[in-house]
């Protein structure tokens, strides 16, 4: 290698060779599974987590306007933060100049990313809950699940995570068929229950839609086994009552005090309290099988503290969270809705809620999610600056409890509608956007909604 050459770094971008300088390139990997970034600038394929950072992927031919490949490769380039630019093959690593093409990309890369001065750290970003824009101190808020076609509730409080059964659950001695086993959970123990034979009902092949509820009981963690996940659901205590005797016929262990009477006649939701599960002896005793020494416990709790609890949403194949303190309610997607004439597209129409009308913002048309909707769509309830809306996805009910340490900044992209995300956390191998629920209307979306929904007649 001759004196004072520069070694480089040549890649493939459709039929095209690009040089690249050696020393702007980290590492070559190969192409990860990508999280969609909706309102991304041109050219950003996705986002990947790499080594406790968020990784974002361009493609490199549409950077400099050349055909699609395959793009089987990722260039990660030693930028702060770092950024990955997806290419069809690395060629070879020489002295020889297929055409420097850096001071174009850096000034493309340049455009599409905010600057970096001032940049939070990625570890250093507080947990701290979302504020909550409307008044809830007089409603009381539930996590609806459903078991052998009835409707049960948890005080959303308890609940701090629902997730998918653990494929392994390791089975104990001397038990019965209520306590299924224990399986791992953060670095501990999680007694599983079965919904169903806690409240004497008939057994049932497990299937893909069941979940597991992870329920705090007075410091301790508890799962339970539901067979889906429905809604959450606030209310006024003014609409809970006593139980009638007829719930307690069972066979269970698990003894029901109080009903929520739901809104528009749609019938009652049975509630489950930690309090009424821990005065069962055999509850307790289970939760003594996994359960750690005191000082373990402790750090638990203290832990706890500096934990955020977030529903997934789902929007075609992506998934993204939202702060669960941010939702007013999540509802099955109404049958009909009121048309308004004049809306937007995105505004399908709006919907009566506990007597109030709520715009419905279809959130597929409005972030270009392609495909059909689902089935069994849902609407997530939220209170943005004092407007509440609706939004339309294809599923919401997973929960996940994120510690401090474990969110990560999300990429900064230039323009406004791009900071819908402000941070990321990794699930198996899976990047989770998270939305920052104060982006999620821009100031003339929402002021149009308020004339919308000032201008519609509840029904």
């Amino acid at each position: 290698m001759g004196e004072g050459a520069q070694r480089r770094l040549t890649v493939r971008a459709g039929d095209a060779l690009v040089s690249l300088p050696a020393q702007v390139v980290a590492e070559v990997i190969r192409r990860p599974r990508l999280t969609r970034m909706p309102y991304a600038p041109d050219g950003l394929l996705g986002v990947t987590h790499l080594r406790g950072a968020v990784l974002p992927v361009l493609s490199l031919s549409r950077l400099m306007g050349l055909p699609a490949g395959e793009a089987e490769r990722v260039v990660v380039l030693r930028r702060e933060p770092p950024v990955g630019l997806a290419v069809d093959g690395v060629e070879a690593l020489s002295e020889e100049d297929a055409g420097d093409a850096w001071p174009a990309l850096e000034e493309a890369l340049a455009s599409r990313f905010a600057r970096d001065e001032g940049r939070r750290s990625p570890t250093k970003i507080a947990a701290t809950p979302t504020p909550i824009t409307r008044d809830h101190a007089k409603q009381r808020a539930f996590f609806r699940v459903d078991l052998a076609g009835q409707g049960y509730g948890f005080p959303l409080d308890a609940v701090v995570e629902v997730t998918a059964v653990p494929e392994t659950i390791a089975d104990l001695p001397r038990t019965d068929a209520v306590l299924l086993g224990v399986c791992a959970y953060r670095g501990d123990l999680l007694p599983v229950l079965s919904g169903r034979a806690l409240l004497g009902l008939p057994e049932r092949p497990g299937d893909r839609a069941e979940r597991l509820v992870v329920l705090n009981l007075a410091g301790a963690r508890l799962g339970l086994v539901v067979d889906r996940l429905e809604a959450i659901v606030r209310a006024s205590p003014d609409r809970l009552s006593r139980a009638p005797s007829l719930f307690n016929r069972g066979g269970g262990e698990a003894r029901i005090d109080t009903v929520l009477r739901l809104a528009d006649d749609r019938g009652v939701l049975a509630i489950l309290t930690p309090e009424r599960l821990l005065a069962d002896e055999r509850v307790t005793q289970w939760l003594a099988l996994a359960a750690g020494d005191q000082e373990a416990r402790m750090t638990q709790v203290e832990t706890d503290l500096t934990r955020e609890r977030f529903i997934v949403l789902r929007l075609g194949e992506e998934r993204y969270g939202l702060p669960i303190a941010a939702v007013d309610g999540v509802v099955r997607s109404p049958e009909q809705l009121t048309r308004l004439p004049k809306a937007p597209a995105y505004v399908r129409g709006v919907m009566s809620l506990r007597g109030k009308a709520v715009p419905v913002i279809d959130q597929r048309l409005r972030l270009g999610v392609s495909g059909r909707p689902a089935e069994r769509e849902r609407v997530v309830v939220v209170t943005v600056d004092g407007l509440q809306a609706g939004f339309a996805v294809d599923a919401a009910g997973e929960v996940l409890e994120i510690a401090a340490d474990e969110l990560l900044a999300a990429p900064e992209l230039t323009g406004p509608e791009a900071r819908l995300f402000d941070r990321a956390v990794e699930r198996g191998g899976e990047l989770i956007l998270l939305i920052d629920p104060r982006a999620l209307l821009e100031r003339a979306e929402a002021d149009l909604l308020r004339d919308l929904a000032g201008a519609a007649p509840a029904s």
